[in-house]
């Protein structure tokens, strides 16, 4: 899944600290491509069919097909065992909605022309298979696709597809994900036994009382709504499990059939509801290594429950806040 963008925060944070976390200056600086990008405010996803009938289309074809049913390609069920790269029963488009053309839920429209990038979990300039390997390994809880393997360069010639038009660089209306109410993080901790409340009455008729979702029968036919922990989820290494990510995924996109413009959930129960899902007593998949994820703490995510940290603030307040005192504004 892509990184939220923290640029938009500087307005609205306030207080300092001399014990630096997320350093906005220095992730701007870093992110810097020596250009002013184009910015588009209106987008729709290109009309499927002028997918030409050629090698391109079959490819394009093959890429949609990996995204809106990973786990009947590449999923932990299929038959083949050389082919089990996603080790849980998603499907890309679980986040990435309506196979990565829904705006405000992490859509592909500007992700080509935003490759190669600079990545604060690694502290490289990151390219864009390297970004799917992320998700394969985090997201879906499996294993690195070959980069040059035919389910990759399906996948990437998808994405391309999708963004024509788009300029190299762009900032797209509706690629970023929206944010919950970063003064309201800054001045309270999310609250999971709100968040349980939240999730009763929003999200358990579809994900079980338990978050166990609801699994079509058959091997390989994935999830209609897929589980929220236990061990067939997202490991803790995902972007998901983190709680301000969660929270700006969770409030332009559920319940199903919310969206950005209609939303359903307010800030605060988005924030807490992320909470509770992610709480530690949940059961999930355990990402290792994850103490190397964000090798430089000026540009750790403030919301990394794994430190080290370049703060006094506990593993507990960068998991659920506030965050006054871990993001920290540009001047």
């Amino acid at each position: 899944m892509k990184h939220v963008s923290l640029v938009s925060l500087v307005a609205l944070l306030v207080g300092t600290s001399t014990l630096l976390a997320l350093d906005l200056a220095t992730l701007n600086q870093r992110s810097n491509k020596g250009f002013e990008p184009v910015v588009i405010k209106d987008w729709k996803a290109p009309d499927e069919s002028t997918i030409p009938n050629n090698l391109f289309g079959d490819t394009v074809r093959y890429g949609k097909a990996l995204v809106s049913e990973t786990y009947k390609y590449i999923g932990p069920e299929v038959a083949d065992p050389k082919m089990r790269y996603a080790g849980n029963n998603f499907a890309c488009a679980t986040c990435h909605q309506e196979a990565g053309t829904k705006k405000w839920s992490a859509p592909f429209m500007a992700t080509m022309g935003n490759f190669p990038q600079y990545r604060n979990r690694d502290e490289n300039i990151g390219s864009i298979e390297e970004r799917v390997n992320g998700c394969m390994e985090r997201s879906m809880n499996g294993r690195a696709l070959p980069e040059n393997g035919k389910e990759m360069r399906a996948i990437v010639t998808y994405m391309h597809w999708l963004a024509q038009g788009i300029p190299v660089g762009a900032k797209v209306s509706g690629a970023e994900f929206p944010q919950v109410d970063r003064k309201m993080v800054m001045s309270r901790a999310a609250d999971p036994i709100a968040g349980e409340k939240v999730y009763k009455e929003h999200c358990a008729s579809c994900h079980g009382e338990n978050g166990e979702g609801v699994k079509r029968e058959g091997k390989a036919n994935g999830y209609e709504f897929p589980a929220l922990w236990g061990k067939d989820s997202y490991n803790t290494g995902a972007g998901m499990y983190r709680v301000l990510r969660s929270a700006d995924w969770i409030v332009a996109n559920m319940p199903l059939g919310a969206d950005n413009h209609n939303r359903v959930l307010t800030d605060a129960q988005a924030y807490d509801v992320a909470a509770y899902i992610n709480n530690y007593d949940k059961p999930r998949p355990v990402k290792k290594d994850r103490e190397k994820d964000f090798p430089d703490a000026k540009v750790k995510v403030p919301d990394s429950d794994v430190g080290p940290y370049d703060t006094n603030h506990t593993r507990h307040q960068h998991k659920f806040g506030p965050y006054k005192g871990i993001i920290i504004p540009a001047k």
